[in-house]
C-alpha cells in the first residue's frame, strides 16, 4: 500500500518526461514533409522518381500518428493513472514514424556510389543526433531513436564491401554509443529538473497552506483577544453589581444604622444572599466554559428520563416566565425513550435554552420546550420561542464564547454571552449537534440533536 504513492509520483515523471518530448516534436508535422521533399530533390540523380514519391508519401502519411498523439496529449492534459497508456501509443506512433524515415537507407540507396552512400549516412547520422535530443527527455522514445535509426546506419555501410565502409560502419556502431551515453546524460537532466519543479510547486503549495493556517491562526488569536476584550467588558460589570450589592448592603448592617430594625436586615440579608448566589453563577458559568473549552469536562452517564428533566426544569422557570407575561407549555412525544447522557450536563442545557427563551420573549409571548424522536432514531429536544429573535448574520456568533446578537441592547438584561456557548459545549461533549433557526420578529428554535446510540429502548416482556 506504500507503493502507491510513490507509483503516481513515478507516473507522473514519466508524463512530465513524454510531455516535453513531445512538445520539441511538435513541429514535426510540419517540417519533415519539408525536409522529405527536399532530400527528394537532392537524389533525384540517383533514384527513380516512383521510389522517390513512394518514399516521401510514406514519410508524409508516417508523420501523422505522432502529430495526432502530440496533439492530442497536449489538449488533454492526462494524469497520472493514465501514464501506461499515453506511452504505449506516443511510442508506438513514433516508431512508426520512425521506420517510415529510415527506410531511406532502402528506397534512397543507389549501388556503388559513395556520395549517395555517404549522404545517407550523413542524414541518418543527423537525425540520430537531432532526434536523441529531441526525445531524450523520454526514455522509451529515445529507445526507439537509438534501435531503429543505430541500426540503419550502422548496418547501410555493410551493403557495400570494402576496408572503408567496414569502417564506416564501426565508427556509426561507436557514434550511435557517444549519442547514447549524451542521451542518457539529457534524461536525467531532464528528470532531475522536472523533480525538481515538482518539489518546487509541493513546497510552494505548503508554503501557501502555512500561510493559510497562520492567517486562520492569527484571526483565532485575534478573535480570542477581540472576545477577551469584550468578555471583560461584560463580566466587569456582570461582577461589580452583585459585589457593590453584597459590599453595600453589608457595610449598612455592620454601621448598625439599622441596629434595631430587623425587617431591614431580613431584607439586606436576602439581597445579600441574592447577589452572592448570581455571582456564584457567573463564576460557575466562566470555569464550566473554561473547562469544555480545554477539554476537561467529563461526562458522568446515567440512564436519564428527559420527558421529566424537561418537565422539572420547566416548572423551576415557570415563576420567572410568569413574571415577564409569557406562557411556558412542553410538547414531549410519547415514544421518547430513556437516553444514556449526564443528567447535570442535560438539565444545564435547558435551563440556558429556556433562560434566554423567557429573557428575549416579550409580554403575550410563549415558549415550548419540547422533545422527539427523529426518523434515524437521534433524539432531539429543545426549545422554541415567539421571541424577537436573531438577525441571520448573528446567528453564528452567538455560539461564539460571549458572543451576544446585536438586539440584546434592547434588553435591560443582556447576560454575559455564555449561555448558548457552554450549552453547544456540552451537547458536543455527548457527541451530538445543535441547530438554530430565527428570523427577527418571528422568535428562535434551538434543537439539541443527540446520536441514536444513546437511545435506550424499552425491552418488550415476553409473555
Amino acid at each position: 500500500m506504500n507503493d502507491a504513492p510513490q507509483r503516481l509520483r513515478a507516473d507522473k515523471l514519466r508524463l512530465d518526461q513524454l510531455q516535453l518530448a513531445l512538445r520539441n516534436l511538435g513541429p514535426n508535422h510540419v517540417l519533415m514533409p519539408v525536409f522529405t521533399a527536399i532530400i527528394c530533390v537532392m537524389f533525384y540523380r540517383w533514384v527513380p522518381v516512383a521510389r522517390l514519391e513512394v518514399w516521401f508519401a510514406l514519410v508524409t502519411l508516417g508523420v501523422i500518428p505522432i502529430g495526432l498523439i502530440s496533439h492530442r496529449f497536449r489538449k488533454s492534459v492526462p494524469d497520472a493513472s493514465q501514464a501506461p497508456m499515453w506511452m504505449f501509443r506516443a511510442t508506438l506512433a513514433y516508431l512508426i514514424f520512425a521506420c517510415c524515415w529510415a527506410s531511406m537507407a532502402i528506397f534512397l540507396w543507389a549501388p556503388h556510389d559513395d556520395l549517395n552512400h555517404l549522404l545517407i549516412i550523413l542524414l541518418l547520422a543527423c537525425t540520430i543526433a537531432g532526434n536523441g535530443a529531441l526525445v531524450g527527455a523520454s526514455r522509451p522514445l529515445a529507445i526507439v531513436v537509438f534501435t531503429v535509426y543505430g541500426t540503419a546506419q550502422s548496418l547501410v555501410p555493410l551493403r557495400e564491401s570494402g576496408i572503408i565502409y567496414s569502417g564506416i560502419a564501426v565508427l556509426s556502431v561507436i557514434f550511435v554509443g557517444y549519442l547514447v551515453y549524451m542521451s542518457i546524460q539529457i534524461y536525467r537532466t531532464a528528470r532531475d529538473m522536472l523533480l525538481l519543479r515538482d518539489d518546487k510547486s509541493e513546497l510552494i503549495l505548503a508554503l501557501a497552506q502555512a500561510k493559510t493556517e497562520s492567517d486562520v491562526a492569527r484571526e483565532r488569536a485575534e478573535a480570542a483577544s477581540r472576545a477577551k476584550s469584550q468578555f471583560l467588558a461584560n463580566m466587569s460589570h456582570e461582577l461589580r453589581t452583585p459585589l457593590n450589592a453584597i459590599l453595600g448592603f453589608s457595610e449598612l448592617i455592620s454601621s448598625k444604622a439599622f441596629a434595631e430594625n430587623l425587617e431591614k436586615h431580613y431584607e439586606y440579608a436576602v439581597l445579600i444572599h441574592g447577589s452572592g448566589q448570581h455571582l456564584l453563577t457567573l463564576i460557575n458559568d466562566v470555569l464550566d466554559l473554561a473547562k469544555i473549552e480545554a477539554g476537561g469536562f467529563e461526562l458522568r452517564e446515567s440512564e436519564v428520563d428527559l420527558k421529566m428533566l424537561i418537565e422539572d426544569v420547566a416548572q423551576m422557570m415557570s415563576a420567572r416566565a410568569s413574571s415577564g407575561g409569557c406562557l411556558l407549555t412542553t410538547d414531549v412525544a410519547r415514544n421518547l425513550p430513556k437516553v444514556v447522557a449526564d443528567e447535570r450536563a442535560l438539565k444545564q442545557i435547558l435551563i440556558n435554552l429556556l433562560s434566554n427563551a423567557v429573557k428575549f420573549t416579550q409580554g403575550g409571548g410563549w415558549v415550548r420546550a419540547f422533545a422527539r424522536l427523529e426518523a434515524d432514531g437521534e433524539i432531539a429536544f429543545g426549545v422554541a420561542d415567539s421571541g424577537i429573535g436573531i438577525a441571520l448574520e448573528d446567528q453564528m456568533r452567538v455560539f461564539q464564547s460571549f458572543g451576544q446578537g446585536r438586539h440584546d441592547v434592547a434588553i435591560s438584561d443582556k447576560g454575559t454571552g455564555l449561555g448558548l456557548p457552554i450549552a453547544k459545549g456540552l451537547v458536543e461533549a455527548h457527541g451530538g449537534t445543535m441547530g438554530l433557526e430565527s428570523e427577527i420578529g418571528q422568535g428562535t428554535c434551538v434543537t439539541v440533536f443527540l446520536p441514536a446510540s444513546r437511545a435506550r429502548r424499552k425491552l418488550r416482556v415476553a409473555s
